[in-house]
């Protein structure tokens, strides 16, 4: 697989997060966790004038992150990753990819996933109410 594929897969993620978000955004963050058959895709994101807000990751965006999953891991020279953080602060894309050896076997998506929300939105509270 190319690096391409993965740029535009990327870019894709993107894309839907900010769809799904449905209004401009300060910061976001899609919250991933996959393994083979199983996908997790959280999505928050801030606005200026309103609390971190909490959605679960539409259809097609969970697909596409597991299509990424999955291309990742079958691009020679990539390892297999479970939990991908990727945030969009004021513009600035940034992700992290964490390895399943890197992954605290007492922990669990409850456990890992609002530190990531710490770490993107520092203290702020998160509203888990559908709008």
């Amino acid at each position: 697989m190319s690096s391409t594929k993965l740029e535009s897969l990327y870019q894709e993620l993107g894309r839907l997060a900010l769809e799904a978000a449905g209004e401009p955004v300060d910061r976001l963050l899609l919250y991933a966790e996959v393994e083979d058959g199983v996908v997790s895709a959280d999505l928050f994101y801030r606005t200026s004038d309103k609390p971190v807000r909490f959605r679960y990751g539409p259809t097609q965006m969970v697909e596409v992150v597991y299509a990424l999953w999955q291309t990742w891991k079958d691009t020679p020279g990539n390892s297999e990753w479970r939990v991908l953080s990727y945030a969009i602060n004021n513009g600035t894309l940034s992700f992290e990819l964490a390895y399943p050896d890197r992954l605290q076997p007492n922990e669990d998506i409850s456990d890992r996933r609002p530190l990531a929300v710490k770490r993107v939105f520092g203290d702020s509270d998160v509203d888990y109410s559908r709008p």
